[in-house]
């Protein structure tokens, strides 16, 4: 829709004088626009008819010579549509030099230039403008050539009832015992506009509204839309009150797009009709003078019932509102989550672990990939603590689920097993005593875990699997699953027991702890997972741990990785004097 100001030279070119802001009361707003159009389409008409001949109309008398035939009345009620039977008048020579109409019926009487004298006008004096128009010749070939010329359209401006008022019709003129037999539609090319517009958009109705005479016409469909009677059409300004104050100001604007620029215009307003509040699309259009580019004197208007349009819409409107504010809770809770697990597994340095001053000989490296949503960030969680008897507990988890809740579990899990392992019992204890924890404070969730104790004394590494994938051995360049049990997944059963596995370090021997984000994929199964990480280790098995870690992880994840993925690196690099187991 149009909304912009209008320049003054453009309405001045359109016949419209500028004005002020006007009154503030939609209601007078639309009168003033409407009686500013009138005013200039009512000039431009009459200087096009002329002064002169339009007073002379308005005061002609009944030609005195006047004589109906017969045949003339039932003729013209024969037909519904507008038509007259003309007489010619001819001057001394015989020619034909006017009409007059001697029969009309009722539909015709409507374009009668004076109320009270329906018939007997002489053509030329009562409308002057249909000689400029061409339709005289037309009628005097028809009397001279005794054939009816073909349908056409013709565009004149008649006096009706007093005021002048542009009409369109197609229009068929048939000669018939020395007389002429008009039959003029105006409403053809308008029904033809309407049902395009109907094939179109397929609007519920239409209306045309004169502003210089202030005629009004509505389609049937139009009058049962607002629940009027057929003589009930409203004016443009008796719009207005039906329609919901907070849109009256779109009304006046499409008004004023049409009236002062000659340009159409949309608005989707919510009216107040018998059957309840509606949304109508009132489409707007200029309707003016000569080619289109003169002066507007009507609006044509086609409507249309949206509402069921803008429910749909604002149904949508509201769900999409929703998953905006819950798509920024999520993103609220992701960064909470995310700077959660950040404060609680800081970043993993690459370091030798140690007691004091003393080497224990082993090193770890960790590489962590996040899922792709920072609101799936997952449960998973690693645990690298120094003990006292120069001991080391490595341990890498997966809590189940996403977001909070699984970080929460995480940290539960981790600083649990940290309290744990200081109680010198061996790992499959500390694994039977988390399981424990995770039955009885966290019933409904589960959670996977290997928990390793690495002996710097004995050069051993003793490891338990609580339904997590078996740690992954790296000796002489080959990368193969270790052999052990898989114990139930924790949080299942609080009387759970689990089965430990010693492996004897050899200097080099490398081993990877990872979970499962690490090797499954949608589009393929676990084994499949597991033989690329095999043949990944093995390609880089020379690497220090870090970069070991980080290549691995980098080849075998996409780059938007489904779910969390972690890889802890274990490498045992000897020590001087290791002590006999």
């Amino acid at each position: 829709m149009h909304q912009s100001g209008v320049p003054d030279e453009a309405r001045r070119a359109n016949g419209i004088q500028p004005t002020g802001p006007g009154p503030s009361d939609p209601a007078a707003r639309v009168r003033a626009l409407l009686r500013e159009a009138a005013t200039a389409a009512g000039s431009v008409m009459v200087d096009r008819v002329g002064a002169a001949a339009l007073d002379a109309a308005a005061r002609s008398e009944p030609y005195h010579t006047r004589v109906v035939p017969e045949w003339a009345p039932a003729l013209v009620e024969a037909h519904s549509v507008p038509t007259l039977v003309f007489a010619p008048v001819r001057d001394e020579a015989g020619r034909v030099v006017d009409f007059v109409d001697v029969a009309a019926n009722d539909a015709a009487r409507r374009y009668s230039p004076q109320p009270d004298i329906p018939v007997g006008h002489l053509l030329s004096v009562a409308q002057p403008q249909v000689r400029a128009s061409g339709v005289i010749d037309l009628m005097r070939r028809a009397v001279e050539t005794g054939r009816p010329l073909p349908p056409q359209s013709t565009t004149s401006v008649l006096l009706v009832h007093g005021r002048l008022r542009p009409v369109t019709s197609w229009t068929t003129i048939t000669p018939h015992r020395d007389h002429v037999v008009v039959v003029f539609d105006p409403d053809v090319s308008r029904y033809e506009r309407v049902l395009r517009r109907l094939e179109d958009s397929g609007l519920g109705g239409w209306a045309e509204w004169d502003l210089a005479s202030g005629f009004v016409e509505w389609s049937d469909g139009l009058h049962r839309m607002f629940g009027r009677a057929r003589d009930a059409s409203l004016p443009l300004d008796g719009l207005v009150p039906l329609v919901a104050p907070e849109d009256t100001p779109l009304l006046v604007s499409a008004l004023e797009v049409v009236l002062r620029q000659g340009e159409s215009s949309d608005a989707d307003l919510r009216v107040r009709l018998p059957a309840g509040e509606r949304v109508l699309r009132f489409s707007l259009g200029a309707m003016r003078d000569g080619d289109g580019q003169g002066a507007v004197w009507g609006v044509r208007g086609f409507v249309r019932d949206v509402t069921q349009v803008h429910r749909v819409r604002s149904r949508l409107d509201a769900a999409l509102r929703e998953a905006d504010r819950r798509r920024e809770e999520a993103r609220a809770e992701a960064r909470l989550v995310a700077r959660l697990r950040e404060a609680l597994l800081p970043a993993h340095p690459t370091s030798a672990c140690s007691s004091g001053a003393m080497s224990l000989g082993m090193l770890s490296a960790l590489a962590y990939r996040p899922a792709e949503s920072a609101a799936q960030i997952g449960g998973d969680w690693y645990n690298v603590l120094p003990l006292p008897e120069r001991r080391v507990l490595f341990a890498l988890g997966d809590a189940s689920g996403h977001g909070l809740d699984a970080v929460t579990r995480m940290a539960s899990l981790r600083s649990g097993l940290a309290g744990l392992a200081y109680t010198e019992q061996r790992v499959d204890v500390l694994a039977s005593w988390l399981n424990h924890m995770a039955t009885e404070t966290q019933p409904e969730d589960t959670a996977t875990a290997v928990i390793c104790r690495y002996h710097a004394d004995l050069r051993l590494l003793r490891w338990v699997s609580a339904g997590h994938p078996v740690p992954v051995l790296i000796r002489d360049g080959r990368a193969r699953p270790l052999d052990g049990p898989t114990g139930l997944i924790l949080g299942v059963l609080p009387r759970t027991t689990y089965e430990a596995v010693d492996l004897p370090l050899r200097e080099g021997d490398t081993l990877l702890l990872y979970t499962d984000g690490l090797v499954e994929r949608r589009d393929r199964d676990w084994d499949t997972g597991v033989a690329e990480l095999l043949r990944e280790a093995e390609a880089a098995s020379d690497l220090p741990v870090q970069e070991l870690a980080d290549t691995v992880a980098g080849r075998l994840l996409p780059p938007a990785p489904e779910d969390d993925a972690s890889l802890l690196v274990l490498k045992y690099v000897g020590e001087d004097s290791p002590a006999t187991p």
